[in-house]
């Protein structure tokens, strides 16, 4: 009788996924240039998200940029504290260097749409991260955000190399309206995307901020009749 085999001790990576997994096993399918296209920007997302905070953090300190070299050499330092500084672990430290270094490989348009997003939440004050509730089932948190004067605007920043759409801003406004009872109708409303191909303004028309209102509030309603039944 064959003893009981043994397999080797990969402990360190529980929890973890691989960037080529098996359960999601399109890159099969990936020609050369795909796969290094994915090496490549495997730190895409978590670059991202760190943008986004260090932007945040910008706004709420009323810090505005004159240069892009300025913002990304503040953007470093911001990663640079965080992961590494902070921090003593070595595997911490090794990952935080290849994605500071990787900041190198993002678009130069990039870092023009986040110094354009930082200056003008400062110039209107807006307030950051805020979130937009409607119900436990329905809510978001809005990039920044500021009601004055009955002129709505909402800005969200996207560092991805997608095309983003404006149906996310204007679901924002119409929770918005809901949350603080105000009506569409009533005021001015502007969303701007700040991505890196220039900044997307838009004034939604009230036709369209209507249909998303009412399918929130049906939304709901089919939620709390579902969840009553389960």
């Amino acid at each position: 009788m064959s003893s009981k085999f043994t397999f080797n001790d990969h402990s360190d990576l529980r929890g973890r996924h691989s960037l080529f997994s098996p359960s999601q096993s399109a890159w099969l399918r990936y020609d050369d240039e795909k796969v290094a296209e994915k090496v490549r920007n495997q730190y895409r997302t978590t670059l991202g998200t760190e943008i986004h905070d260090f932007a945040a953090s910008q706004i709420e300190l009323g810090h505005r940029y004159s240069s892009i070299r300025e913002l990304t050499k503040d953007i470093e330092t911001y990663m640079y504290c965080k992961y590494m500084y902070l921090s003593n672990d070595l595997i911490v430290g090794e990952y935080a260097k290849k994605l500071i270094s990787h900041l190198n490989t993002l678009p130069k348009e990039v870092f023009i749409a986040v110094k354009t997003y930082i200056n003008d939440g400062v110039g209107f004050k807006m307030t950051v991260e805020q979130a937009l509730v409607y119900s436990e089932h329905i809510f978001g948190h809005a990039d920044t955000i500021c009601f004055r004067n009955d002129v709505l605007h909402i800005h969200d920043l996207k560092t991805g190399a997608n095309p983003a759409h404006m149906e996310q801003l204007k679901t924002y406004a119409a929770l918005f309206c809901l949350e603080y009872g105000i009506k569409p109708r009533d005021i001015n409303i502007e969303l701007r995307l700040y991505q890196w191909d220039g900044v997307v303004t838009c004034n939604p028309e009230l036709d369209e901020l209507v249909e998303i209102m009412d399918k929130i509030i049906t939304s709901e309603k089919i939620a709390q009749k579902v969840e009553k039944e389960i």
